[in-house]
């Protein structure tokens, strides 16, 4: 009795310890489009759609202040209209996303609705993305902090959350952070932006630029 006690336990700290370490994937190689699009900037680093492209991909690997950065220079250098008239033609006669299952768009189109401050639009574009690419947490993520936006604090929550299930992260602890001191819970609040402590720093301690209008 003992012996398979003890074998039960070995096999649940096995799994736990899997699950713990095992990080869900995206069905999207954003690795390798990192790579191929860091050597096409080489060429030309003022490009627009690269520069976007950089960090849709960084956004979509969980590198959450390289993306921020990327948008910065955006912000900084960059109108929203120049934005748009760059970015705007890949996504040219998409009256319905989801007859699409090509994610690199997908996630451009969702990520153009945030740079525009449509986060409704934005989070749908977001649940459809996770939708047909499950195991991509970020796009929980993504839909969370556009929800944040919309003030659907306890939506953004559950969907941290379910981040948090498929893969332990600081982006999903500072949203969840961020929706806790919106809704007044203080005491979690700072408990949760203990456990992103890291990114917290990291983006704290940058002032993020707007798009010029």
């Amino acid at each position: 009795m003992k012996k398979k006690l003890l074998i039960l336990i070995i096999i649940s700290l096995l799994t736990i310890l899997f699950n713990a370490t095992t990080a869900a994937e995206s069905k999207y190689n954003w690795e390798q489009l990192i790579n191929t699009t860091q050597k096409q900037l080489a060429e030309n680093e003022s490009d627009i759609v690269l520069n976007y492209t950089l960090a849709v991909a960084y956004a979509n690997t969980g590198e959450i202040k390289n993306a921020y950065d990327i948008i910065d220079v955006f912000g900084s250098s960059v109108s929203r209209e120049d934005f748009n008239t760059a970015v705007s033609p890949y996504l040219a006669d998409w009256e319905n996303y989801q007859d699409s299952d090509n994610l690199l768009l997908l996630n451009y189109a969702a990520f153009r609705e945030v740079i525009n401050k449509d986060y409704r639009e934005a989070v749908s574009l977001f649940e459809y993305i996770f939708k047909i690419d499950p195991e991509n947490l970020w796009a929980l993520n993504h839909a969370a902090a556009a929800l944040i936006e919309i003030k659907k604090y306890d939506q953004a929550l559950n969907y941290a959350d379910q981040a948090l299930s498929m893969q332990e992260n600081e982006y999903s602890h500072l949203i969840k952070g961020y929706a806790y001191y919106e809704n007044g819970n203080y005491f979690r609040a700072v408990m949760e932006a203990a456990s992103a402590r890291n990114l917290f720093k990291a983006l704290a301690s940058e002032e993020y630029q707007d798009f010029a209008e």
